[in-house]
């Protein structure tokens, strides 16, 4: 009768613990924002659409859409701020910057979206409020990567 009552209580303190492992696994990095400077080949405005970012832990690839803005022709700009789902405090290595552009002039139209070459943080770690890359840094968008 002990031998049951110990077993139970052991199986009851692992799905405890499980579940509070999943629960951290699965939360959302909040408020993650990414930094990043216009020298596009066009010389025009870029406009963000989305960040795809490699997350280390479950070694895939996850998407995330940024609210849509135009960042000018050699300013840096910041995004709003996104939640990025599974990620926090998970290193997060690698990202692309999903965008489309249009030259200087009035007449320019938008070009279709472009995945951007890889760009890599100072510190892959995610945490809320994070502006990526981090440091005094900022990824810059040339048109040829």
């Amino acid at each position: 009768m002990q031998f049951l009552k110990s077993t139970r209580c052991l199986a009851a303190l692992a799905i405890v613990m499980a579940s509070a492992a999943m629960a951290y696994a699965g939360d959302a990095c909040k408020n993650v924002k990414f930094q990043f400077t216009n020298k596009h080949n066009s010389g025009g405005t870029i406009e963000v659409h989305q960040i795809k970012y490699f997350n280390k832990a479950n070694g895939t690839w996850q998407t995330e859409d940024v609210k849509h803005f135009e960042c000018p022709q050699s300013h840096t700009c910041t995004t709003t701020g996104d939640n990025l789902r599974d990620s926090e405090g998970e290193q997060l290595t690698k990202f692309r910057l999903v965008y489309r552009y249009k030259g200087p002039k009035e007449t320019d139209n938008w070009s279709d979206e472009v995945e951007g070459g890889i760009k890599e943080p100072d510190n892959p770690t995610c945490n809320a409020n994070k502006t990526y890359p981090g440091g005094n840094h900022s990824w810059t968008i040339f048109g040829t990567d």
